[in-house]
């Protein structure tokens, strides 16, 4: 029997299954770009988990204002934008918390303005402290002890700022002066926001 006996099956299988593996291949969902879940609670819905921004954004529309109407201090945003450093961010959020659908949407506008990549931000959304369906919601995924313990967190929400794998700082709740400017002090830049 020549090689050829067996190459032409071969060919021949491979053929025939092509369409099928191709009709698979669109009928599949595309993979997540986060790994959220919707948790019902009796004070209201909230998202838990790996979460991007459009996930979010989706959830809860009344965001995009929020993003839209901040205006970085341009001296500060400038200051940040000379930078090339490799930063990565981590936020603990709680998509059920004021205090993060105020802050976490400015924080895109600052680092859109900063030229920030938005890859580099990771939101890892917490559930209500009371809530069960949180903490068991955490535990399937193999998150123990749970977002707010694996990264120190008590306030949400709280920006990590990272470089080479080192915690440079913080932004815990509400920023001190502001975003870009808290940012900026993490950073070791010096720059005065421009309203001050």
């Amino acid at each position: 029997m020549s090689r050829y006996a067996l190459v032409v099956p071969l060919l021949l299988m491979a053929v025939i299954a092509a369409p099928a593996a191709v009709a698979a291949a669109d009928e599949a969902p595309a993979p997540a770009v986060a790994d959220s879940a919707r948790i019902e609670h009796e004070k209201g819905p909230y998202l838990i988990g790996p979460l991007s921004r459009e996930a979010w954004s989706a959830f809860a529309p009344e965001l995009a204002p929020e993003a839209a109407s901040y205006e970085p201090s341009p001296d500060v945003v400038a200051a940040l934008s000379a930078l090339d450093r490799d930063l990565r961010v981590v936020c603990v959020l709680g998509t059920w918390c004021s205090d993060s659908r105020r802050e976490v949407p400015r924080f895109w506008k600052v680092m859109e303005a900063c030229g920030l990549a938005a890859e580099s931000l990771e939101m890892l959304a917490v559930g209500r402290a009371d809530d069960p369906a949180a903490l068991a919601w955490e535990e399937s995924r193999g998150v123990a002890p749970g977002y707010r313990a694996r990264y120190g967190v008590e306030l949400v929400p709280t920006f990590i700022v990272y470089e080479g794998g080192l915690e440079l700082g913080r932004i815990v709740e509400t920023p001190a002066v502001s975003l870009e400017a808290d940012l900026a002090a993490i950073l070791g830049v010096r720059a005065t926001p421009a309203w001050h």
